[in-house]
């Protein structure tokens, strides 16, 4: 075995004079420079749990839409989902702003407002829930389309420094695509009752230096955790009447939720409950089958425990 213990980019290099373009179909490309050092204390990095003193969460209810070449139609019942979702926040001591039917620039606009605050009062958690139609790579402003990735760069480190090391939880309810989920029936046997069968119902000084010639870098994409109503490619279902699965049984989780316990656990009981407990109910044999499975994925650097104790 080789002592080399160069480390290389598993994908090919260009050489040469070649220069990469400034922008391409994504958007503009990353700008090179010397990287960017800010300060933090080797206590606060050494902390398993992200302290959370205050919090903000941003709602945005797109429930009409005017996309041009996309027939999307009315979201009914969502203003139930963005009642619900706000309430939970509030009692957990967060602040909130709610918008509905915003354009894409529009929403871009809220955000730097939001961003420009954040300079001057600061908080420990930051939470944006996004309740609209969407693609599997994207959510629909009332006008286009918005890229998840647009809105992490919108907050990450580089470009919102008050969030900087804080927690960042995006939350959005849309479909991610077409397909539906299929499952199984089975049977949940009840140790109590012998033979019996029952259905499943519803329900400064650290961070670059230490010492001097030593620094750590924060890669933009740390500290988020996004959490969706469905796996990529698949529908998202919603109720007239009593909103969606997702947004209702995570407020209810958050509702519930004890002290110091991790939010992963939270967002896995949701996992749980809506995966395999959630029944779409219109009537159609074809969807006997169907099931929502919602999923998160995480990019957190430490637990976070929403209701901490005091």
């Amino acid at each position: 075995m080789s002592g080399n213990k160069q480390t290389f980019l598993d994908a090919s290099v260009v050489h040469g004079d070649w220069i990469p373009p400034t922008t391409h179909a994504r958007g503009p490309r990353p700008r090179t420079g010397p990287p960017i050092t800010v300060a933090i204390t080797k206590e606060e990095f050494d902390s398993k749990y992200y302290e959370i003193k205050s919090g903000l969460v941003l709602v945005l209810n797109n429930k009409e839409f005017r996309v041009t070449g996309e027939n999307l139609g009315d979201r009914a019942g969502s203003d139930i989902d963005a009642s619900t979702i706000s309430q939970r926040f509030s009692e957990l001591g967060f602040e909130y702003e709610l918008e509905t039917d915003l354009s894409k620039s529009t929403t871009i606009e809220w955000f730097e407002r939001v961003k420009r605050q954040l300079i001057t009062k600061p908080v420990d958690c930051f939470v944006l829930v996004v309740l609209s139609h969407g693609t599997e790579n994207g959510v629909y402003a009332t006008d286009q389309l918005m890229r998840i990735e647009e809105i992490v760069e919108t907050f990450n480190a580089t470009n919102c420094l008050p969030l900087r090391f804080k927690p960042k939880v995006v939350i959005i309810q849309s479909c991610r695509g077409t397909n539906l989920s299929h499952g199984i029936n089975v049977g949940l046997s009840d140790p109590n009752r012998a033979d019996a069968m029952g259905d499943p119902t519803e329900y400064n000084e650290w961070l670059g230096i230490r010492p001097v010639t030593q620094t750590i870098r924060l890669p933009n994409e740390a500290d988020f955790l996004f959490a969706y109503a469905t796996v990529p490619g698949a529908g998202a279902f919603r109720n007239a009447a009593e909103g969606t699965p997702f947004i209702r049984h995570l407020s209810k989780a958050i509702e519930d939720m004890e002290v110091n316990e991790d939010f992963y656990s939270v967002l896995t009981s949701v996992n749980k409950t809506v995966g395999m407990t959630y029944k779409p109910n219109n009537g159609e044999a074809e969807y006997n089958d169907i099931v929502q499975m919602p999923c998160f994925v995480s990019h957190f650097t430490k637990s976070l425990r929403l209701r901490q104790a005091r």
